[in-house]
């Protein structure tokens, strides 16, 4: 197909992406990235946050013993039947026998055992394979372990800015309670004066009391919040120095994001971790049918003996007893003709489960690829949206300065310094929470993507497929 036939106004987005990824990718003479672009590597304190959460998260280390479970399971199930299998008995004692109708008796004493070993020889893969499945399954523990972290991390990213934006607030509210304080005060002043009424102190007095349940309010939910991201990652408390009053102006280029994008769209969305669970799956079901299709094949293992027991040997009138060791080695067989059409039963179960498996993989891939484009675009709206917080400030802090410049002048009073650093503070906070929104949208859809560095912190082979 020629490329201008690419180019027609008829093709996706998806499939202008894909053309891009193919086209650049081999001849890309320097990588984007998202070194310096994720919210950890503007905020210190929330990089610590990610890395504690790792180590001291109550539910990260509930998943780290479910993927400790599946370990000892791989142990059991698939390791333990292909070791020998060693067992025996042991006892000392003395054995006295009768002939019925005779006096003759015998009695014997000395020591009663037996030891016997087996071992597997041949069962047509099946216990090599019954391994293979443990191994799949703890690889998708690990990887659910992985996936769990992903989101978490995702999660902690949101809170942390959020507990920013919501002291941002807290801080406003304290300044609007303390230009509302002042006004009351002034009230009461000129009511001592009688330059006004008593009725006319009402409404400052509501208003200073409104302030004050907003700070009530807004102080309550800081520290709330505060005290459950800290007990989500597994501390007491986070200290109040430890979360800034400002966000950093966010790093984008939107060349970043079309490459991520594009690099998901060329692999089909198979690279997330959803989609490597689900082929291990499809694996495993795999696996699992090559099991029962040897079940009705004979089973052969190797197998020895020694053993120790009393032998009599009786006539009418005598009986006598002897200690006779034995020694045995031998090879069986164990077939199992018919079982009730179990295998055939469990075979279609396999490839039923092989094609549930593969069709979640169809949807789980293209639902990413959605999921990503959609996620890209709501990154530029938050970036277009910083954008213009970012104007407003600029308005506000022109205003402010502009504002004390006219006090000193004398052309203007302290109140309209106060109400324009209230203005301020105001789009501090609209500024805050644009910024906020958009290193959320960033980062979530940079761990979409399966780009998130903050699983580089974890072992390759719970974020990868290296089979």
């Amino acid at each position: 197909m020629p490329f201008r036939s690419l180019l027609s106004p008829r093709l996706s987005f998806r499939g202008l992406l894909l053309v891009l990824a193919c086209v650049l990718a081999p001849a890309r003479a320097q990588e984007t990235g998202v070194t310096g672009t994720m919210p950890e590597d503007l905020l210190p304190g929330l990089g610590t946050i990610l890395d504690t959460a790792l180590k001291q998260s109550p539910s990260m280390i509930a998943d780290e013993l479910l993927v400790a479970t599946s370990d000892a399971q791989r142990r059991i199930v698939g390791v333990a039947p292909l070791l020998p299998n060693v067992g025996g008995s042991i006892g000392y004692g003395k054995t006295v026998q009768a002939i019925s109708g005779s006096s003759a008796t015998s009695g014997e004493s000395g020591l009663i055992y037996n030891a016997s070993i087996g071992q597997p020889v041949f069962q047509w893969g099946a216990l090599k394979n019954q391994l293979e499945t443990q191994k799949v399954a703890e690889l998708i523990q690990e990887k659910n372990y992985a996936d769990g972290y992903r989101n978490f991390a995702s999660k902690l990213r949101r809170e942390y800015l959020a507990l920013i934006v919501e002291k941002i607030d807290l801080r406003n509210a304290q300044y609007d309670l303390k230009l509302s304080q002042a006004a009351l005060a002034l009230a009461r002043d000129k009511l001592q004066h009688g330059t006004i009424s008593p009725t006319d102190i009402t409404v400052p007095e509501l208003d200073a009391d409104e302030k004050q349940l907003a700070v009530d309010r807004a102080g309550e939910a800081y520290l709330f919040a505060r005290r459950t991201l800290a007990h989500e990652v597994g501390l007491k408390d986070l200290a109040d120095e430890s979360i800034p009053l400002e966000i950093p102006k966010p790093k984008y280029s939107a060349d970043a994001g079309e490459y991520l994008l594009a690099g998901l769209l060329r692999d089909g969305g198979r690279n997330i971790l959803q989609a490597q669970i689900d082929e291990l799956q499809i694996h495993q079901a795999d696996l699992s049918y090559d099991i029962a299709r040897v079940r009705l094949y004979p089973k052969f293992s190797a197998n020895a003996g020694i053993s120790q027991a009393t032998n009599t040997t009786a006539t009418p009138t005598s009986v006598q007893q002897t200690l006779v060791s034995t020694k045995s080695y031998y090879i069986t067989a164990n077939w199992t003709l018919f079982d009730g059409l179990a295998t055939r039963w469990a075979k279609v179960q396999a490839l039923d489960y092989k094609r549930y498996y593969e069709r979640q993989l169809q949807i789980v891939t293209d639902s990413a690829m959605d999921q990503a484009e959609n996620s890209r675009h709501n990154v530029d709206f938050a970036w277009r949206a910083l954008a213009l917080a970012e104007r407003r400030w600029q308005m506000a802090s022109g205003y402010l300065v502009h504002t004390r410049d006219e006090l000193r002048l004398g052309n203007v009073s302290q109140d309209d310094v106060s109400a324009a650093t209230n203005g301020l503070y105001l789009a501090e906070s609209a500024i805050a929470s644009a910024r906020a929104d958009f290193l959320s949208s960033w980062s979530d859809f940079v761990s979409q993507v399966g780009a998130d560095p903050a699983m580089n912190k974890l072992p390759i082979h719970y974020v990868r497929d290296l089979r």
